[in-house]
């Protein structure tokens, strides 16, 4: 007898358990969650100073509204408003429902919940556990979900087939990844909660356990939206961390080391002053990502880090010795006044973040690398997809009965607020359980769509085979600096690698990862060179073309960008939504 799951959820991060308790509470309860590490993923293995978790203002004196936050969101462009509403109108009900799972965001003695700035935003609708807010979610959750609900967990399978009859999803095929051996699990409604592409950049603060399955999307027939859109910011490296918030508002000192050994403190000749060198590593705390609009002020460090890694030198972070030229006397009012009030005044960057946010030593502490003593390795890298696949309201995407949700979708435009990435793991999780709670079954003709594996009996194993090189490229011309002309060459290869794929790998899995990188690769180029040339330099990247700087247009901040089997589109965006209906119009409904 054939089981068929109510829904499946693919993916064991906080997206995906989000998504499973919201369905449980539903009264959805025969469900699955198939995963290929439990312990892997962004979730579960990523944070950074202090990590986000935007919401609405809860702390009992900033004025704030579901209106005015989508609002917010919205106003930096290419976003749906529609979306950014849903978003923030049920952002207090995800939020409270995690404090009750035990998330001890922190609390002022009346109970109110007290926030801070955070990038691209000036309100204080930002609060964080440490470094770790999302892992402790992530753990929190899964006790729910797996414990509580008692819900199946599925291990070690790879997802590498979203199952399919006519243009329904109806499950997935999965290697399993201890037996070597394919496997089909039948579903009415399909969840896909695996994170963003992490696999095609080099330069990356995703953990190395996280890949994402876009390209498994993409062959099911699903189409992209924003998918350009990236943020991208400094990381350390040899322990993949982001270097934001506390990390930058203690002004460390920038330094580069070539290959002969030799120190040099770049960061001075990209600035006029010290005091102004100073004053924007301050600002990248929360300034953080990279932008375009800021290439001349806190960004043009990141640029600066690039060009440096370009000679071939490698560059660090020291937390031991001040920047050339710094005088704590001669800092901004709004560096000084916000040291000082948190009596953060010591001699030395590592001093003061010892006074600032001590648990940001911990974590490196924790992987054995001391700041106190040792310069910290960064670059440039990928940190979020602002994109990604195109789903409707309730994250159903073009395939019916097959939703994506979290980073997988592409939910936000060009500058998302730090930390709405963690309220939209929670948000879409409660959308698309409340659209299936609503749908009937549906039958299906499963015989038909049963898979066969046997092109795979002749897969042979060789070692040699290595596309890593592609990903170097890719982080090179296609991430917050990005060539027409070089997008072009490598789009080019890659489709001829796709074209003559062959059946031998290192492994099955990684034949699976690798055909998943590439065709999310391809993906992101034809975005880029679809769109960028209309739209010009904007959000997080700068577009080159012929060896000149692209202006952005702005006139575009008003559509999303659309991909659909290779071809960019632009659909207008749709506003926030007003809603002035009488209270009584809704009391009659119950």
């Amino acid at each position: 007898m054939r089981k068929i799951y109510d829904a499946i959820i693919i993916g064991s991060g906080a997206a995906a358990y989000s998504a499973a308790d919201w369905l449980y509470k539903e009264g959805i309860t025969d469900i699955a969650i198939i995963t290929e590490n439990r312990l892997s993923g962004t979730s579960r293995n990523t944070g950074s100073d202090k990590q986000t978790y935007y919401k609405m203002s809860m702390d009992g004196n900033s004025l704030d509204s579901p209106y005015k936050m989508a609002q917010d969101i919205f106003s930096a462009g290419c976003c749906d408003g529609e979306k950014m509403y849903l978003q923030s109108v049920n952002s207090i009900k995800c939020f409270l429902r995690l404090c009750d799972y035990g998330v001890g965001f922190p609390q002022d003695k009346f109970g109110g919940f007290p926030g801070y700035k955070t990038d691209h935003d000036n309100t204080v609708r930002a609060t964080s556990i440490g470094p770790l807010t999302s892992k402790v979610m992530t753990e929190k959750l899964e006790n729910a979900v797996l414990y509580k609900n008692r819900t199946p967990l599925l291990d070690n399978r790879q997802v590498v087939e979203i199952l399919k009859e006519g243009n329904r999803a109806i499950g997935v095929a999965a290697l399993n990844t201890e037996t070597n051996e394919f496997e089909c699990f039948y579903s009415q409604n399909t969840i896909c909660a695996t994170g963003a592409p992490a696999c095609i950049y080099e330069n990356s603060v995703y953990p190395e356990s996280q890949h994402g399955m876009t390209g498994v999307l993409l062959e099911a027939g699903v189409h992209l939206c924003n998918f350009a859109q990236w943020q991208y910011g400094m990381a350390s490296v040899d322990f993949r961390w982001n270097v934001s918030g506390s990390f930058m508002q203690v002004i460390p000192r920038f330094v580069s080391v070539d290959e002969n050994g030799n120190e040099h403190d770049f960061l001075n000749c990209y600035f006029e002053t010290a005091e102004e060198m100073c004053g924007n590593i301050f600002l990248k705390g929360y300034q953080w990502p990279f932008s375009f609009e800021r290439a001349k002020m806190s960004s043009n460090i990141d640029i600066a880090v690039h060009n440096e890694v370009e000679k071939g030198r490698k560059v660090y972070l020291d937390y031991t010795a001040n920047p050339k030229g710094f005088c704590f006397d001669n800092l901004d009012n709004e560096a000084r006044q916000y040291l000082e009030k948190n009596n953060a005044t010591g001699d030395t960057p590592v001093e003061r973040l010892k006074k600032l946010n001590s648990k940001a030593i911990d974590v490196y502490l924790n992987q054995k690398i001391d700041i106190s003593k040792e310069k910290l390795r960064i670059a440039v890298c990928a940190q979020h997809n602002n994109g990604g696949v195109y789903t409707d309201n309730n994250c159903e995407t073009d395939v019916k009965g097959l939703y994506v949700i979290g980073e997988a979708a592409g939910t936000f435009g060009l500058a998302r607020p730090g930390g709405t990435a963690l309220n939209d793991t929670q948000v879409s999780g409660l959308l698309c359980a409340r659209h299936i709670t609503e749908k009937s079954a549906f039958s299906y003709d499963f015989e038909a769509a049963e898979c066969c594996y046997e092109k795979y009996k002749d897969f042979i194993t060789d070692n040699d085979v290595d596309y890593s090189y592609l990903k170097t490229k890719m982080s090179r011309c296609a991430a917050f600096l990005r060539n027409r002309e070089e997008c072009v060459a490598l789009l080019d290869e890659i489709n001829d690698k796709i074209s003559n794929y062959p059946l031998r790998h290192k492994s099955l899995s990684d034949y699976f990862y690798d055909k998943d990188m590439l065709i999310s690769a391809k993906a992101l180029l034809e975005t880029i060179i679809g769109e960028m040339p209309l739209t010009g330099s904007r959000g997080g990247a700068v577009y080159f073309e012929k060896g000149e700087i692209a202006a952005e247009n702005p006139e575009y901040r008003k559509y999303l960008t659309i991909t659909e089997n290779g071809k960019v589109l632009f659909e207008k965006a749709k506003p926030v939504p007003k809603n002035d209906e009488p209270f009584e119009k809704y009391l009659n409904k119950i």
